[in-house]
């Protein structure tokens, strides 16, 4: 059992920090934050419900992996406590707020836009609620409790678009 204490207070986790989520996807690399360093912010899981939605995430980006090739991938956002993603300028709405969301890139298969077209047939039999391709930088999925909607989105300074587009 993980334990954590944060500017005086007592936090306790439901399992070591480096815990696997899944075969290849850790406890610590989705909850590991430059912000949340930066600014004195603990983003580690409070709750069991969130830890559940991790390793469901986790399940999914398993089978993305495969899809890619078991190429390596790496998260650059996973899990964002409140104060985290409030921090960053995202929507409390946000699936990462409820640990059902993973930002990463896969640069062995390619680039995000490649990634992004790889998954595209996927998206209904991965149950992804959102495959969003982001600012050409890296690609969102993620999950949804109250079932898929499916969306595939692309996210850039002009805006939000329908479809992976370039």
């Amino acid at each position: 059992m993980f334990c954590r204490i944060f500017r005086g207070k007592y936090w306790s986790c439901y399992g070591d920090i480096k815990m696997n989520l899944s075969e290849h996807f850790t406890l610590a690399e989705y909850t590991t934050s430059e912000t949340a360093a930066r600014n004195g912010i603990d983003n580690t899981p409070k709750e069991i419900l969130i830890i559940n939605n991790l390793k469901r995430m986790a399940a999914v980006m398993e089978e993305i992996r495969v899809i890619l090739g078991k190429n390596k991938i790496a998260v650059s956002s996973g899990y964002r406590c409140l104060e985290l993603n409030s921090a960053i300028g995202s929507k409390h709405t946000s699936a990462h707020v409820q640990g059902l969301a993973t930002d990463f890139i896969c640069p062995g298969w390619g680039t995000p836009y490649d990634v992004c077209r790889a998954l595209e047939p996927h998206v209904e039999k991965l149950g992804i609620d959102q495959l969003i391709y982001e600012f050409r930088r890296w690609v969102h999925v993620g999950l949804r409790v109250n079932g898929p909607r499916y969306q595939i989105l692309t996210i850039n300074e002009k805006g939000t678009s329908v479809g992976i587009v370039l």
